[in-house]
């Protein structure tokens, strides 16, 4: 099996170390030119890492935004000047007992993919020898990011095509996708001490949530555009679409020779899984509990408040309020108890994501 990219940090690191065995930091962020955010994704570090499932827009770090712009490295031979530093991740960094730092922006064809970072305990560490190498493997790195999320990028193209070629436009709307997403993030990260899940898999769960009723392709008209309820057989019908969704996924990475993606057992299981319910009663297989993949109990809690609180053709948007009750309500039987927990908790940051992506107009 094809190595995370934890773990081709973590290689990285090794390598290095048996040159510059005081580098006790190896960490990358990437970045969100969307929402401008800038997200912790992977690291290897000498005992825990400081940061994890944090996050910053990068229009609030100066110091990096230049970087970026002037798409050149920084070196802080020593980090006094971070000590009374407002920000979390200087504290934190200061906190960790780091001495030194690297950062370079992770570029390809002038695009920003994220940053490296590389902390030592030694002042003064990052000498000529260690920065030429650490630019060298910065691009190597920037190349291994840029082709994943160009391959996601392509499989999302693509699938978004066939969306438009079909019927499917009514309920797959662009906010709802961008909001289920966010939604998504948002319980993945809060749950990530719990069960873990690791920066990365939180980063996954985020970009292949918009694609979880993908199958829905599938469902003919008449069913998925039905204002009324449906019969026993038009459900039966709508039911098949998880496992439809799964197979045009598993078709689309073939024919496309994105075979290279990571994490795509995540993706298949989001798709086939997040309506099966916490009781074993959902489908399409009633799957119950913790046999039911994480990432699929995650999207199930962000898609449901979703569609509550979403105008459709056949029902009115439900208050906000209203429908955190409903995911409280329904904790432990329809949904992951732990799941609800986090959307409650982050319920602020929910309400901030409905805001921003209120309207909801219809993929065309």
């Amino acid at each position: 099996m094809e190595s995370s990219f934890g773990e081709k940090v973590q290689n990285v690191h090794a390598t290095l170390r048996q040159r510059f065995d005081k580098l006790s930091r190896v960490a990358i962020a990437i970045y969100d030119p969307q929402t401008d955010q800038l997200k912790t994704f992977a690291h290897s570090t000498d005992g825990g890492s400081p940061l994890l499932q944090y996050e910053v827009r990068l229009s609030e770090v100066p110091s990096l935004r230049y970087l970026a712009e002037h798409q050149r490295p920084r070196v802080l031979d020593t980090l006094d000047s971070l000590l009374g530093s407002p920000s979390e991740h200087s504290r934190k960094v200061l906190a960790a007992g780091y001495a030194s730092s690297y950062a370079e922006p992770l570029l390809l064809n002038s695009r920003l993919f994220g940053f490296l970072f590389c902390d030592a305990k030694e002042p003064g560490y990052f000498d000529g020898a260690i920065c030429g190498e650490l630019a060298a493997y910065a691009q190597i790195l920037a190349a291994i990011i840029a082709v994943e999320f160009f391959s996601i990028q392509t499989l999302n193209g693509a699938l978004t095509t066939v969306r438009e070629f079909s019927r499917y436009r009514d309920e797959e709307t662009a906010n709802h996708l961008h909001r289920m997403s966010a939604y998504s993030r948002l319980i993945a990260r809060e749950v990530a001490a719990h069960y873990p899940l690791s920066d990365e898999e939180v980063e996954f769960i985020h970009l292949f949530s918009e694609l979880h009723d993908i199958g829905k392709i599938a469902v003919p008209d008449a069913i998925l555009l039905k204002p009324g309820k449906l019969t026993a057989e038009e459900y039966g019908v709508m039911k098949t679409h998880p496992f439809k969704g799964r197979e045009m996924i598993a078709l689309m990475i073939r024919e496309f020779g994105l075979d290279g993606i990571h994490h795509t057992d995540m993706l298949k299981n989001i798709i086939a899984y997040h309506h099966e319910r916490f009781d074993g009663q959902g489908y399409p297989e009633g799957l119950a509990g913790e046999a039911i993949p994480l990432e699929a109990r995650i999207v199930a809690v962000a898609d449901v408040f979703d569609a509550l609180t979403s105008e459709r053709p056949y029902k009115q948007a439900w208050p906000l309020e209203t429908a955190f009750e409903y995911l409280k309500t329904h904790a432990g039987s329809q949904f992951d108890p732990v799941c609800v927990a986090a959307a409650l908790q982050s319920r602020e940051a929910f309400c901030a994501i409905h805001r921003q992506y209120h309207r909801d107009p219809v993929i065309t």
